[in-house]
């Protein structure tokens, strides 16, 4: 069974709205979730395969899972997202107006 991660962007940002200064392994949970948010927000649909290839390796081996997002108006607008294959999921909250933010609103 996969994780759920409830992740808010902003706390990878700068004032400036830029990437803050972190250690290695946070980038990479940036741009993993910054990819969900820009995959979700470019195109005009309600549920769909992202393109993001799941980060988890479920006994050392890479899930072959491709990340399913929306965005999710019961829970104040965050981008829900999951891999059907190894149930790793999650909310992404804070995304609005961010770098990744690519809907046309922004």
């Amino acid at each position: 069974m996969g994780n759920t991660w409830i992740t808010d962007l902003r706390h990878f940002l700068n004032d400036e709205g830029s990437l803050a200064d972190m250690p290695k392994p946070a980038l990479h949970l940036a741009s993993y979730f910054g990819r969900i948010v820009k995959a979700v927000t470019s195109r005009n649909r309600k549920t769909l395969v992202t393109g993001v290839k799941c980060r988890r390796r479920p006994g050392r081996r890479a899930c072959p899972g491709e990340i399913v997002g929306f965005v999710d108006e019961q829970h104040a607008s965050a981008i829900a997202w999951s891999c059907p294959v190894c149930k790793d999921n999650g909310l992404i909250s804070g995304w609005k107006g961010t770098i990744w933010d690519w809907s046309v609103s922004a």
